[in-house]
C-alpha cells in the first residue's frame, strides 16, 4: 500500500516500500530500488550486477507541517556490457542532490508568493537549499528566452548600487519582459545581444532609449535597419534640467542687487502649467512678467510639450525645426544647448510618430527592481538576481490590509 503512496502522491517510480517511521515529528519512508532502476546511466544496458549500496535521503514535498523523507537504498551497478560501474540515475531526483524534483517544483510555486527567506522559514529547510532550487529553475527556464516575435524593446540603465555601478536591460514593449541584463552601461555592455537581436529578432523595428551616444552608437552599428526612437520624457527632462540652469543664472545676478525674485520657484516653472491651482499660476505670472529670459524659457518648454501632440510626422518635423530656430537664436546659452541638442537627435525624435512607444513601461520595470531589491535586503549572488530580474514580469506583490 505505502508503495502505491509513494507512486501517487509523491511520484516515486521504481522503489519498493518497506517500513515507515515516524521520528521528531518528521515522516520517514525507507524503501529500496527495484529492478527497473537498474540501468547501466551509460550504455542503457540491464544487463547489470550489483556492486555494493548506500542509503539516499530525499526530501519530499511535506504533508500538512510535517516535513517528509525518503530514505531508499541504492545499489551501485556494474554493468557487464560496457564495463562501468556507476550509481543508477534516479527518475524523481538529480545526482548529487537531496531533494526529488516534486519538492523542488513545490518550492518555485511557493516562491511566486513569499520570499526566499519565509519559504524556507515554513518548509523548515535551509535559506541556501531553497535558494538553490529556485536558482536552478531559473536557470532553465530562462536559458534560451525566444526572440523571433519581438517588434520594438527599451533600452536603460539602473544603479545596482547608489553611486557604484549599473545594469543596463532590454525590455520587450510588448509583453513587459526583460529579455537582457548586463552590468555596466556602455556600447560594450550591449553590443553581444544587439548581436543576438540582429540575428534572432527579423520582426525588430524600433528601440527606445534616452539620448545617450552609447546606446545610440551601439545600436546605430548593429543594427543599421531599426529605428532609434528618444524616449519624450528624457527629452522633457533635458528641457527641465535647462530651465533649470536658466533660472540658478537669473537669480545668481539678482542676489547681487539683493532681490530674491526668483527664490522658492523651482517647481511652479517646472510643472505643467495648466496643472498648477490658480493661486500659484497668478504667482507663475507675475515672476514671468519681470525676468524676460525666464519667460522666454518657460513658453519655449511649454510649446516643445505639445511636439508629441501632432498627428503627422511631416508637421510634427516642422514644428521642430521652427523651435531649433527659434532657441539657437534666443542668445539664452540654456536654451540655446536645448536647442542644439534636439536637432541633432531630430531623426530620432521624428521616429516616434509611425511606431508610437516610449521608454515608460522600462521605468516603470526599474521601479519594480528597485522594489526587489529592497524587498531581498539586497543579493549576495549577481547570478541569482539576474534570473531574478528575468523572472521579474512574473513576480506579483500583495500588500496587507
Amino acid at each position: 500500500m505505502s508503495t502505491s503512496i509513494l507512486y501517487h502522491a509523491f511520484g516515486i517510480r521504481g522503489v519498493k516500500h518497506c517500513r515507515t517511521r515516524f521520528e521528531q515529528g518528521e515522516i520517514i519512508f525507507e524503501a529500496v530500488m527495484t529492478e527497473a532502476l537498474a540501468i547501466c546511466p551509460v550504455c542503457g544496458s540491464r544487463d547489470v550486477i550489483y556492486r555494493g549500496a548506500r542509503v539516499r535521503g530525499l526530501q519530499m514535498v511535506p504533508i500538512g507541517s510535517k516535513r517528509v523523507w525518503l530514505d531508499l537504498t541504492v545499489h551501485r551497478l556494474g554493468c557487464r556490457a560496457c564495463g562501468a560501474i556507476r550509481w543508477p540515475h534516479l527518475p524523481f531526483a538529480d545526482p548529487r542532490r537531496t531533494v526529488t524534483h516534486a519538492f523542488e517544483r513545490f518550492v518555485v510555486e511557493r516562491l511566486r508568493h513569499m520570499t526566499i527567506a519565509s519559504c524556507a522559514h515554513c518548509l523548515r529547510a535551509g535559506w541556501d537549499r531553497i535558494k538553490d532550487i529556485h536558482k536552478r529553475a531559473l536557470t532553465r527556464q530562462y536559458r534560451n528566452i525566444p526572440l523571433a516575435d519581438v517588434c520594438a524593446v527599451a533600452i536603460d540603465e539602473f544603479a545596482v548600487h547608489k553611486g557604484h555601478e549599473s545594469m543596463t536591460i532590454v525590455l520587450d514593449l510588448a509583453t513587459g519582459r526583460i529579455l537582457h541584463a548586463t552590468p555596466g552601461k556602455s556600447a560594450a555592455a550591449v553590443t553581444p545581444f544587439l548581436r543576438v537581436l540582429a540575428r534572432k529578432a527579423p520582426n525588430l523595428r524600433a528601440v527606445a532609449m534616452d539620448m545617450s551616444p552609447a546606446y545610440i552608437a551601439a545600436v546605430t552599428e548593429h543594427l543599421p535597419h531599426v529605428d532609434i526612437v528618444v524616449d519624450h520624457w528624457h527629452v522633457m527632462a533635458l528641457a527641465n534640467c535647462a530651465i533649470e540652469e536658466c533660472r540658478r543664472g537669473q537669480q545668481a545676478e539678482l542676489d547681487r542687487l539683493g532681490q530674491k525674485t526668483l527664490k522658492g520657484c523651482r517647481f511652479l516653472l517646472l510643472r505643467n502649467y495648466e496643472d498648477l491651482p490658480a493661486k500659484k499660476k497668478a504667482r507663475l505670472d507675475r515672476l514671468l512678467k519681470v525676468n524676460e529670459p525666464v519667460l522666454i524659457m518657460h513658453t519655449m518648454k511649454e510649446q516643445l510639450r505639445t511636439f508629441w501632440q501632432y498627428f503627422t510626422q511631416r508637421s510634427a518635423a516642422s514644428f521642430l525645426s521652427a523651435w531649433c530656430r527659434d532657441a539657437m537664436e534666443s542668445c539664452i546659452p540654456p536654451l540655446m544647448r536645448l536647442g542644439r541638442t534636439l536637432l541633432f537627435h531630430r531623426p530620432f525624435l521624428l521616429n516616434y510618430f509611425p511606431h508610437g512607444i516610449t521608454s515608460g513601461m522600462i521605468e516603470g520595470i526599474v521601479n519594480k527592481i528597485k522594489t526587489l531589491k529592497r524587498q531581498a535586503y539586497g543579493f549576495r549572488d549577481d547570478q541569482s538576481f539576474t534570473l531574478r530580474l528575468y523572472h521579474l514580469h512574473r513576480q506579483r506583490y500583495s500588500l496587507s490590509g
